[in-house]
């Protein structure tokens, strides 16, 4: 008879552990083979394979005549594998010859590697090309390069605060260099290798690589000699009339709206650049674009050819100035409380009369009720005018719908006060008053010129035509008057060109008020007939308390027989 074996606790308690730990076992392998498979995997193809990125060669930003303003170099950003180098003998070596190359401490550079958290530790970015080659053939263990580019600026702080800058990553950050980045930027590429234990590239290993598509070039409007002449010309002005917060010149082509130069000061300068610095945060603002001011008799000019164009006046309409008018129970008062007796419409600019201002808002509004209003939109006031560049701001006003509004606010409008607007704005809708009533687009790029050579022009944009050619003719020689009244020896006049032109003072509006300091600004066009360039000249806050007649004017004049002599235009014999 066989005898039965029973099973007793000392052989099944050891099977039941011996299963249960197979259990886990296998758990863990469904865990890890199968449920977190991918992250695993993932953080073994990171131990071994490394990428980078490369980055495209940014496109460059030349001068409407083909002078390279900004162009990237090719570079080196040198890293230290802190791994690599704990080996002595090999930090030693590494530092020595990094050291002489990149004039640093040897010393210095082995405390940074040792003292870093991460593992790759960046010794130097932006490393200039050759030194750069030169160490990567010594083949230094632990030393990594990485290629990159460089942003130069061939003509140094020349148009820096249009051109602007980039940051570490390539990006722009101010200026073209952020307005057109993705333009300049291309696409980059990236790099996928395998790496042995001390981060070196295996020869042999795995490698793939995507590979960049080069940026696109930018052509701007902006004229390298006349930049430098506005730049200056303002820089003299500013100091000479003690215009504390700065100014800005702007010149433009008033038939394309081309913006041929655009000065600002203060404002970044390339060989004091400072990003660490938070007044970095001010000076990249293009005071041009962004900044808004009153325009004071300026806007006598727009005022002028809204009335001429609704046909409530014309040039030599007359009326009788006293020296005050009442609006509303308010009198407002002519410039130092002058009175001028019977004058013109074209008296009115000559003399810069706010009552004649305001003679010509009541017969616009009598003629056409609202006509005010419909013109300062159709000049673009209050919106931006497009130009391409960031942070533009748009001209506040207080309009017949908003509340509080009364007809006071309309009348000291018409001669600049009550209406803030930017010097760009304000260029651009006197453009519209002197080359037949086209309201532009202002610009500063000209083309853009792709990788293969095409070449894609930028065209001039209407965006709109407040007034009529024939209103356009009569306002031109208006202002013409304005500069060459034979009467007077005006300051804006040039010496070589005939011109128009009309100056603005205003005080600067502090909480509902205005303070003792001004801005002087003048805009003048040459030559009057057939106008190249219009100008404006603004200096803010000038301590002289000269006009913009004695202070901004004679800039001008200046710099229109200077600009239009290099444009070639042939001086005019009556001159």
């Amino acid at each position: 008879m066989t005898q039965r074996v029973h099973a007793t606790r000392r052989v099944w308690l050891p099977a039941a552990l011996f299963g249960a730990f197979a259990l886990v076992i296998l758990g863990r392998l469904v865990q890890l083979q199968i449920l977190e498979h991918e992250a695993y995997a993932q953080a073994a193809r990171s131990e071994l394979f490394a990428s980078n990125t490369i980055y495209a060669t940014r496109g460059s930003i030349l001068d409407r005549n083909g002078n390279v303003l900004a162009a990237s170099v090719d570079t080196w950003d040198i890293y230290v594998n802190a791994r690599a180098w704990k080996d002595e003998m090999r930090a030693n070596k590494g530092s020595a010859v990094l050291g002489r190359a990149l004039e640093m401490d040897p010393a210095e550079l082995r405390a940074m590697v040792e003292n870093a958290e991460t593992v790759d530790v960046l010794i130097k970015r932006d490393v200039p090309y050759e030194i750069g080659k030169q160490l990567l053939d010594q083949e230094l263990e632990g030393v990594i390069f990485r290629s990159n580019t460089d942003r130069v600026n061939p003509e140094g702080d020349l148009a820096a605060g249009v051109l602007g800058f980039i940051g570490l990553d390539n990006v722009g950050l101010a200026g073209i260099e952020a307005a057109y980045n993705e333009v300049l930027q291309g696409k980059p590429g990236r790099v996928i290798f395998e790496r042995d234990t001390t981060n070196d590239f295996i020869p042999f290993g795995e490698y793939v690589a995507s590979e960049p598509e080069p940026g696109r070039d930018v052509v701007l409007t902006i004229d390298r000699y006349l930049q430098q002449l506005c730049e200056e010309y303002l820089a003299d002005a500013v100091e000479r009339h003690q215009a504390v917060d700065g100014g800005s010149i702007i010149m433009m082509d008033p038939n394309t709206g081309e913006l041929l130069c655009l000065a600002n000061t203060p404002s970044i300068k390339f060989s004091q650049l400072d990003l660490s610095d938070p007044s970095i945060l001010e000076l990249m603002k293009n005071r041009a674009v962004t900044d808004l001011y009153e325009p004071g008799s300026v806007m006598k000019v727009i005022t002028a050819a809204a009335a001429i164009d609704v046909g409530a006046v014309t040039p030599n309409t007359t009326y009788e100035d006293t020296g005050v008018v009442d609006v509303a129970g308010i009198e407002l008062r002519n410039w130092r409380n002058r009175s001028y007796g019977t004058q013109t419409m074209t008296g009115v600019l000559v003399d810069s009369i706010n009552t004649g201002a305001v003679f010509m808002l009541n017969a616009m509004e009598a003629t056409s009720p609202g006509s005010f209003q419909r013109y300062l939109e159709a000049f673009g006031f209050g919106k931006p005018t497009g130009v391409d560049l960031q942070g533009e701001a748009t001209a506040i006003f207080r309009t017949p719908d908003d509340e509080g509004w009364s007809p006071v606010d309309a009348a000291t409008q018409s001669f600049g006060q009550s209406i803030s607007v930017t010097p760009i704005q304000m260029l651009t809708a006197i453009a519209a008053t002197i080359n037949g009533g086209k309201l532009l687009r202002p610009h500063l790029v000209k083309a853009i010129i792709g990788p293969d050579g095409t070449r894609q022009e930028i065209q001039p944009e209407v965006i709109g035509n407040p007034i009529t050619p024939e209103t356009s003719a009569q306002v031109r020689e208006m202002l013409r008057a304005v500069v060459e009244a034979p009467d007077r020896d005006h300051p804006g006049k040039p010496t070589n060109y005939s011109a128009g032109g009309k100056s603005g003072t205003a005080n600067v509006p502090i909480g509902g008020s205005y303070n003792d300091t001004q801005i002087a600004s003048f805009v003048g066009f040459a030559p009057a007939e057939n106008p190249r360039i219009l100008v404006l000249v603004k200096l803010n806050e000038n301590q002289d308390l000269q006009t913009g007649t004695e202070a901004a004017a004679p800039v001008f004049a200046a710099l229109a027989d200077e600009a239009l002599r290099y444009l070639n235009v042939r001086p005019e014999a009556s001159r």
